[in-house]
């Protein structure tokens, strides 16, 4: 069970740390998204065997952490490479230090060919930054380390609701592009998965994707919020993995679309209580 320490409102964003020594909420968030994206790619580099797992934890450490800490005292690269290199440890899947700190500066550095030798000066400003950081990122997390992941949920869903293994894929993916915003502090492991199979229903091109009646009374979601918070996963997919000029964008559409769903499953709601990233999935599934 989450601890409810780590849940927040969104009016509480208004006065993190970070906002209350002089930046803006829009500045925070895109910092949040910068240092997401930063860990995602060291992860990607470094081929964890347990690569969603680690970033999920990864995530949830950094995005907790900017709730306790300012952005203007600890760069966020800094503390996402501390958050990854902790989630390595939590989920079992270390990596040498020697690698994980050279990969660190190559993608911060955005010089994949960089190589930082174990006696450079660079490489133990890396190295003693991190090793720092990293007491402090336990003491900030209160040494709470134990996570539950939108992941798990979606796995059990994808019993209890009899998906095809494509469907819950695709909600897999939603899941992975949405780690930069820090919906882990405002809604809880089970909501977000939810979320994530109604954008999966959504935008299967496969009629048999369609979802079961009454879904939301079998995995016990409120369905309301979860077509809030789908529309949101949807409009924060949008605006950082742009498509194709040629590819539509559906969030206008699923808009009006989520309000129709929202407005059937309430009303069937109503009327029951009166009478009574594919690579990455597959891993984890199998």
């Amino acid at each position: 069970m989450v601890n409810d320490q780590w849940y927040f409102s969104k009016d509480d964003f208004l006065c993190t740390p970070s906002v209350m020594e002089g930046m803006t909420v829009q500045q925070e968030q895109m910092d949040r998204t910068k240092g997401c994206l930063y860990l995602l790619a060291i992860a990607s580099k470094l081929n964890f065997t347990r690569p969603q797992l680690a970033v999920a934890t990864a995530c949830t450490f950094f995005h907790r952490f900017f709730m306790r800490q300012s952005m203007q005292r600890f760069h966020v690269y800094d503390i996402a490479a501390t958050s990854l290199f902790v989630a390595t440890k939590v989920e079992e899947c270390t990596r040498r230090i020697k690698d994980f700190v050279n990969v660190c500066a190559q993608k911060a550095q955005k010089n994949d060919r960089l190589q930082l030798t174990e006696d450079s000066k660079d490489f133990n400003k890396w190295k003693d930054t991190m090793l720092c950081n990293e007491t402090i990122l336990l003491q900030t997390l209160c040494f709470d380390i134990a996570i539950e992941h939108p992941q798990a949920c979606l796995l059990d869903m994808e019993k209890e609701l009899g998906l095809s293994q494509a469907c819950t894929r695709r909600a897999w993916i939603f899941l992975y592009q949405s780690l930069g915003a820090p919906l882990c502090l405002l809604y809880k492991p089970k909501t977000i998965a939810a979320a994530a199979l109604v954008l999966a229903w959504q935008f299967s091109e496969n009629d048999q994707q369609a979802p079961p009646e009454n879904w939301w009374e079998v995995i016990g979601v409120d369905p309301g919020q979860v077509y809030e918070l789908a529309v949101e996963m949807l409009e924060f997919d949008e605006e950082h993995y742009p498509r194709k000029p040629s590819t539509p964008h559906h969030s206008s559409s699923f808009h009006q679309h989520s309000s129709s769903q929202h407005h059937q499953s309430s009303s069937s709601q109503s009327h029951h209580s009166s009478s009574q990233p594919q690579q990455h999935y597959q891993q984890q599934h199998h």
